[in-house]
């Protein structure tokens, strides 16, 4: 009996080589084609490639130079002195009677240099960039105040009484030629 489960072992085991030696054909047959497909197909891809990259319309280097010469671009800095208009600035004044508006600070304009660079393509303006600006004089703000006080709005007109200097009286040959 020891012989039969030998036998049986032995024919298990030949089996079991076979079909080991079966899958490693069957794999290498595989990789083996894999690769000539693989070969294949990136010969293929790169034939396609290149007739991609080859251009349909060639241009014409001289020909796109001739049109860009036709066009006229041009660039100007331009030197400017500009107003710096004044802010008027409202402050409320409880010392001055509602409704009352008085002018505490005259506003003045101010200047200031600009230096700016203009470009344009056949006369018609494509940017416009300020490279540079100086304040030459500042700007004053305006202040007005604003009465919020609980007097109402009065007016006072004060009487003065003013005399001539002697310079400004008419002398004694002037008053005799207008009396006649």
């Amino acid at each position: 009996m020891e012989k039969k489960s030998n036998e049986k072992a032995i024919i298990i085991l030949t089996v079991l080589l076979f079909l080991a030696l079966l899958y490693f054909c069957v794999n290498l047959f595989w990789k083996l084609r894999l690769e000539t497909v693989q070969a294949s197909s990136v010969e293929s891809k790169t034939t396609e490639l290149q007739e991609v990259l080859t251009n349909q319309n060639p241009l014409d280097i001289d020909e796109i130079l001739e049109e860009n010469r036709n066009i006229s671009l041009r660039e100007e800095m331009i030197y400017e002195e500009q107003d710096l208009e004044f802010t008027t600035q409202y402050i409320n004044n409880e010392n001055l009677p509602s409704g009352t508006l008085q002018v505490s600070q005259l506003g003045i304009n101010g200047i200031q240099d600009v230096i700016t660079i203009k470009k344009y393509e056949e006369d018609e303006l494509i940017s416009e960039q300020i490279v540079a600006s100086n304040v030459k004089k500042a700007s004053v703000d305006k202040v007005v105040e604003i009465g919020t006080g609980r007097r109402k709005k009065s007016l006072r007109i004060k009487r003065r009484r003013y005399r001539l200097c002697n310079a400004c009286k008419p002398s004694y040959y002037a008053r005799s030629r207008f009396d006649k």
